[in-house]
């Protein structure tokens, strides 16, 4: 028993060096040894024990955590449901930026996995590679139920306000992160404020400009 525990201890050392230094350096950016290093193990062994790869490593991180986010928000989905707000675009974009700003509140390994998102993203491996789809049913619903409520808008301009809503969650959150302001009197301030920009931009009428911008269709 003691032999797993400190193996458990082990791994759960090696996530949280790998959530820091990933954020930090990017997805290829800080080597297996300096994880390690990190972690408080000896060498890389120990990665490859626990993990198997690199790959395997960072998708682990994403994991740890997001299984705690998406329940979150499929339960959040299903209480807009039982109220009938699926309907109401503040709302849902609550689901998305929510459960994910409560990791930001303080721990005592520090608050980098909204950061380590950002980076993922912006390397393009957030959803080719590291991301189970199982754990992004909450998400992506949200985004289902937000388009549907979009329909008054032309196919492609939804489609774009959608993708830049998800990146303004996200780096919207990493710059709170990395602000340190979880737990702050301005940490509440700034979600709402974040809830509000986002919801009113998807909202926002279409102007003459972008509607003549918009590629004609063949």
């Amino acid at each position: 028993m003691q032999v797993k525990v400190e193996k458990q201890k082990g791994r759960d050392a090696i996530l949280l060096a790998a959530e820091r230094l990933l954020a930090e350096y990017g997805m290829h950016g800080a080597s297996l040894r300096q994880i390690s290093e990190a972690a408080g193990q000896k060498n890389t062994s120990a990665i490859h024990y626990h993990f198997g790869s690199r790959e395997q490593l960072i998708e682990a991180v994403f994991i740890h955590r997001m299984e705690g986010i998406n329940p979150k928000r499929v339960a959040w989905l299903e209480r807009l449901k039982q109220q009938d707000k699926l309907q109401s675009i503040r709302d849902l974009v609550c689901v998305m930026v929510w459960p994910l700003a409560e990791e930001i509140h303080p721990r005592e390994d520090g608050n980098f996995y909204v950061q380590f998102l950002v980076r993922a993203n912006r390397e393009q491996l957030l959803t080719i590679e590291i991301a189970p789809i199982q754990l992004l049913t909450g998400w992506l619903d949200a985004l289902k139920y937000l388009k549907e409520n979009l329909s008054f808008l032309p196919e492609p301009i939804a489609t774009a306000r959608l993708r830049t809503a998800s990146e303004q969650c996200l780096y919207g959150l990493a710059e709170i992160e990395a602000e340190k302001l979880g737990g702050s009197p301005d940490f509440n301030y700034r979600v709402e404020s974040l809830i509000d920009m986002i919801s009113g931009g998807l909202q926002a009428p279409v102007s003459p400009a972008t509607f003549r911008a918009l590629p004609k269709e063949n």
